[in-house]
C-alpha cells in the first residue's frame, strides 16, 4: 500500500509496464506527489476505486511514456495543425455531450471517441491504423458500467467508439483542476486553483496532435471536443486553439446543478463505499462556483479574439440540428444535403434518456437558490449572451 502513494516507486512501476525510460519534462510530477499525498491523506476509496486510482495513474504514466518515444521517432506529430476545433462548452448537464457526439458526425469532422480519450498512444503491438487493442480496453469499461453502474449509464451514455469528452486528455498533464472530481480532496482543490492552466493544455493540444497523426493528419479536417470543465479556462483554451470556433450551452443552474451531483454520486458508487450527498453538493458549489465566475470575467475580457456561438438547452431539445448549422457556419462549414442527411440521422437514433431517466432533488444534495445564488451570482446567464 506505502508504494502506491511513493512518488519514486509509482514512476518506476509506470517506467517497467512500459519498458520505457523518458518523460520528457518531469515537471508533471510536482502535481503527481500533491495527488498522491492528498488521496493517501484525505479520502477513503473502496477496494474497487482503489485500484481505479493506482490503474488510472499507471495509465496516465505509461501513455506520457510512450508519446514521448513516439514524438522521438516521429519528430513531425509536432507540426500537426490542431488550432481550429469546434469546441462545446458550457455548465454539465446542459446538453454538450449531445451536441458533439451530433456535431461529429459531420463530414470533415475528426471526432474523440473514448478510446483515443482513455489511451491516446499506440499499445506496444499495434499495426498502424489498426487500433484493435485501444478499442478493446475501451468496451472493456464500457462493459463493466453496463454491467455495474447502471445509473450512471442513465446519467450518461459512454460507448468505446462514440465521441466523448475531451477532459480525459487534459488528465494526462496530472497538473489539471478537474483532477478534483474523482480525487475529491479540498486541500487538492486548494492546491490545483492555484496553478498555472495553460500546461494542461499544452498537453492536451500534444496528444491531439499525436492522435491526429496517427490517422494519417489533418487533411483539412478538424477536431470537435466537448468539456464542461472549459469553463473557467476560456484564457488557456483560446490561448492553444486561437482558431477554434466555440459552442457555449447555456441552462438554469437549478436545473443543472442537482442533475449533476447525481451524476456525481454515480460516479462515486464505483469509488467509494459510501459519499454523503451533502459533501457532493458543497464541493460542487466550491468547484463550480468560481470556475463559473472566472469564466464569465473571461469571457468579457477575451470577447474580440473568441468565435462563440450561444445557445440554450432548450434550443438543443428543439432544434439541435439547426444549432448545429449554426456552428457550422461559423466556423466557415458549407451545410451540405449530406452534412444535414448525417446530422438528422443521428438525431433520430439517439434518443434522450434512452438507458432510463434518474430522479433527483436538489434538497437532498444540500443545495437551495440562496446556497447557488452565493456561489454563483446567478440562476441562469443565458440572458447575458444569447
Amino acid at each position: 500500500m506505502e508504494a502506491a502513494f511513493d512518488l519514486d516507486s509509482v514512476l518506476a512501476a509506470a517506467r517497467e509496464e512500459a519498458g520505457l525510460e523518458d518523460f520528457g519534462d518531469t515537471g508533471f510530477t510536482e502535481a503527481l506527489a500533491k495527488l498522491l499525498e492528498c488521496v493517501s491523506r484525505d479520502l477513503q476509496f473502496s477496494d474497487p476505486g482503489f485500484r481505479a486510482f493506482q490503474a488510472n495513474v499507471r495509465r496516465w504514466l505509461v501513455n506520457r511514456l510512450r508519446y514521448v518515444d513516439g514524438v522521438k521517432a516521429n519528430p513531425e506529430v509536432l507540426e500537426e495543425d490542431v488550432s481550429d476545433p469546434i469546441i462545446v462548452l458550457g455548465m454539465p448537464r446542459c446538453g454538450t455531450t449531445k451536441m458533439q457526439r451530433l456535431l461529429s458526425v459531420t463530414p470533415g469532422s475528426i471526432p474523440l471517441p473514448l478510446w483515443m480519450t482513455q489511451n491516446p498512444a499506440p499499445f506496444p503491438d499495434e499495426q498502424p491504423g489498426n487500433p484493435a487493442g485501444r478499442i478493446a480496453f475501451a468496451r472493456a469499461i464500457q462493459e463493466a458500467q453496463r454491467a455495474n453502474n447502471p445509473e450512471f449509464l442513465a446519467s450518461h451514455e459512454r460507448t468505446a467508439e462514440q465521441a466523448e469528452e475531451d477532459s480525459d486528455l487534459l488528465l494526462f498533464a496530472i497538473d489539471y483542476l478537474m483532477m478534483f472530481i474523482v480525487h475529491p480532496s479540498d486541500a487538492l482543490l486548494d492546491w490545483l486553483r492555484e496553478r498555472p492552466r495553460l500546461p494542461a493544455y499544452e498537453m492536451q493540444r500534444k496528444l491531439l496532435q499525436y492522435l491526429q497523426w496517427q490517422q494519417g493528419g489533418k487533411q483539412g479536417r478538424r477536431w470537435v471536443l466537448k468539456n464542461p470543465g472549459h469553463i473557467g479556462q476560456l484564457d488557456a483554451l483560446s490561448t492553444v486553439y486561437p482558431k477554434a470556433t466555440i459552442l457555449h450551452l447555456h441552462r438554469d443552474l437549478r436545473t443543472v446543478l442537482p442533475s449533476y451531483c447525481q451524476l456525481i454520486r454515480a460516479i462515486y458508487l464505483d469509488l467509494f463505499d459510501e459519499y454523503n450527498p451533502q459533501r457532493i453538493g458543497r464541493q460542487t458549489l466550491a468547484y463550480w462556483g468560481p470556475e463559473f465566475r472566472r469564466h464569465r470575467a473571461q469571457r468579457e475580457k477575451l470577447q474580440d479574439r473568441l468565435n462563440i456561438v450561444d445557445a440554450s438547452y432548450q434550443a438543443v431539445l428543439d432544434n439541435a440540428v439547426g444549432v448545429a448549422a449554426e456552428v457550422l457556419a461559423r466556423a466557415g462549414i458549407t451545410m451540405t444535403g449530406e452534412t444535414e442527411t448525417a446530422l438528422k440521422q443521428w438525431q433520430a437514433e439517439n434518443a434522450q434518456h434512452k438507458h432510463g431517466k434518474s430522479s433527483y432533488s436538489m434538497e437532498e444534495f444540500g443545495l437551495d437558490d440562496n446556497a447557488i445564488l452565493a456561489a454563483f451570482g446567478t440562476f441562469d446567464e443565458a440572458e447575458d449572451w444569447t
